[in-house]
C-alpha cells in the first residue's frame, strides 16, 4: 500500500501540525494560546475545560484488550472537507496551513501518547529520518508531561511501530536510530527478498499480509490482533483509513474541523478507495468548540465511535 498523504492529522502526520497530508499533520504550525479553554458541546451541558489533558482522559490504552485492540485515528479537515493541499515549494502533500495549528497538534500527541502501537507507512518513516515528525513516534520528546504520563500508565517509553510498505523503500539504519523499540513491517507477497532479509537483520519483523498490489484489510487486522496490542493509533493517510474501514476495524475517529472554507481543487479527503458497501456508521461520542485556533476562525473537536450491531 502506497499512502501518499497522511491527511490524518495524522501526524507523522499533521507534522507538528502542519504538513500533515492527509495523514494524520506535517509542518510547523503557527503559535497559539495554549491556555485558552475549550467548551464542551456534547454531551451537555456546555462547560469549559482546559485543552491539555482533554484526550488523555479517554484512556484509550485501557479500552481495548490483548487480541482485540482499540483502533483509532485522527484527522484535521476544513469545512469543505480538505485534509491536505500541495506545498508549491516541495510538491508534497501537507496539512493546509490555514487549518494547521499547535492546539490540534497537542491533542494529536495526546492520542499518540495512549498508543501501544502506531500504524504508519514507509513515507512517514522516511520523514522521521529527515528530522520531521519525531515527536510523533516519541510523544514525550517535545512534551515531557506526556512522557511522564506514559510511565505512570505503565506504557513503554515509545509506542511500537508497524509500517505498511510494499517496496520496503525506507532507510532502515536511520529509522532504527530514531526508533529502537519493537517494529513490524507489513507488506505484500512480492516484497523484495533481499530487503526483507536486511530489515530482519535490524531486528524488524516482516509480515506478508496482502497480494502483489496492496495490503489487505482482513490480513492486516489479523496481524495486529495476534501481536496482542491493546491500543493501535493509525497515523497514516486516507488509503490506510480506507483499508481499516473496509475491514471494519476502526473503532474511533477523532476529527478536528477547522472552521475555514479553502476552495480549490487540489488535496485529499478522508478516504481514498472504492465506495464502502455498506457505508460505515459512527455515533458522536464527544464534541468541543475551540475558539482559539486556527486564528480568526476556531475549530470543532469531535470524537466519533463506530456504531456496531449487538
Amino acid at each position: 500500500m502506497n499512502d501518499e498523504t497522511r491527511g490524518a492529522r495524522n501526524g507523522l502526520g499533521r507534522q507538528s501540525a502542519a504538513a500533515r497530508t492527509g495523514s494524520p499533520r506535517m509542518g510547523q504550525p503557527p503559535r497559539s494560546d495554549m491556555d485558552a479553554p475549550l467548551t464542551r458541546l456534547f454531551p451537555g451541558p456546555g462547560v469549559q475545560r482546559p485543552l491539555q489533558g482533554c484526550y488523555l482522559g479517554h484512556e484509550l490504552h485501557r479500552q481495548g484488550s490483548a487480541g482485540r485492540p482499540l483502533v483509532y485515528t485522527s484527522f484535521i479537515t476544513s469545512l469543505d472537507g480538505r485534509i491536505s493541499d500541495v506545498d508549491p515549494a516541495t510538491g508534497r502533500h501537507r496539512v493546509p496551513p490555514a487549518i494547521a495549528n499547535e492546539r490540534d497538534w497537542r491533542l494529536f500527541l495526546e492520542l499518540a501518547a495512549q498508543a501501544e502501537l502506531l500504524l504508519t507507512t514507509a513515507r512517514h518513516l522516511r520523514a522521521v529520518t529527515e528530522d520531521r515528525y519525531r515527536d510523533m513516534i516519541d510523544p514525550g520528546a517535545a512534551h515531557a508531561g506526556l512522557a511522564r504520563w506514559r510511565r505512570a500508565q505503565g506504557l513503554a517509553p515509545q509506542p511500537a511501530l508497524a509500517a505498511l510498505s510494499m517496496g520496503l523503500d525506507f532507510p532502515v539504519r536511520a529509522v532504527r536510530e530514531a526508533h529502537r523499540g519493537p517494529m513490524l513491517v507489513i507488506t505484500g507477497r512480492a516484497a523484495p527478498a533481499a530487503r526483507v532479509r536486511e530489515l530482519q537483520g535490524h531486528g524488524i519483523e516482516v509480515v506478508a499480509a496482502g497480494d502483489e498490489r496492496r495490503v489487505k484489510g482482513a490480513a492486516l487486522v489479523s496481524t495486529l490482533r495476534r501481536r496482542r496490542w491493546r491500543s493501535v493509533f493509525s497515523v497514516a493517510g486516507p488509503a490506510v483509513l480506507h483499508t481499516l474501514l473496509e475491514a471494519d476495524a476502526l473503532d474511533r475517529l477523532y476529527l478536528s474541523i477547522g472552521q475555514v472554507v479553502l476552495g480549490g481543487e487540489q488535496g485529499h479527503t478522508l478516504t481514498r478507495g472504492a465506495p464502502l458497501d455498506p457505508p460505515r456508521g459512527f455515533d458522536l461520542r464527544e464534541l468541543h468548540h475551540d475558539p482559539a485556533a486556527p486564528p480568526g476562525a476556531g475549530q470543532l473537536l469531535a470524537c466519533f465511535e463506530r456504531r456496531r450491531q449487538g
